[in-house]
């Protein structure tokens, strides 16, 4: 598979991953990375960790709870786009069943006012991301 034919796949994973977690908030590319990076990996766990602490006022406990499941995603994610023995559909597929075992496990870390919070940024980032899609057809 050419990096041309990913590029479209891994740029709606990325953006549904993302937006899942950043719910509409945005952070400046890593230094010596463009925007639109060579990597579709702009935002570290720790990136993803500062959202949540910050929409989620996470305790110290929770911090610590959260962040190895975000490296873990993110490992898995990584393994799962140096798969080139996987079709975009199963790469698809896997990376969703990886993204939605990470935020059940956040989840699980939540007092129940903050999976409240969680569930409601989930949804507006799931709207967004729509009318992302919408707007790239």
């Amino acid at each position: 598979m050419s990096t041309k034919s990913r590029w479209p796949i891994l740029t709606v994973l990325v953006v549904l991953t993302a937006g899942l977690l950043f719910a509409g908030q945005s952070y400046p590319a890593p230094q010596g990375q463009s925007a639109m990076g060579e990597h579709p990996d702009a935002s570290s766990p720790e990136a993803h960790l500062q959202m949540l602490t910050e929409k989620l006022n996470l305790t110290a406990d929770q911090k610590a709870k959260v962040k190895p499941i975000l490296e873990d995603q993110a490992q898995q994610m990584k393994a799962v786009r140096d798969d080139t023995s996987l079709s975009q559909e199963q790469e698809k597929a896997k990376m969703k069943a990886i993204h939605g075992s990470c935020l059940d496990q956040i989840n699980g870390v939540l007092t129940p006012e903050q999976q409240a919070k969680f569930k409601q940024l989930k949804q507006e980032s799931m709207e967004k991301h729509k009318g992302m899609k919408e707007d790239h057809q």
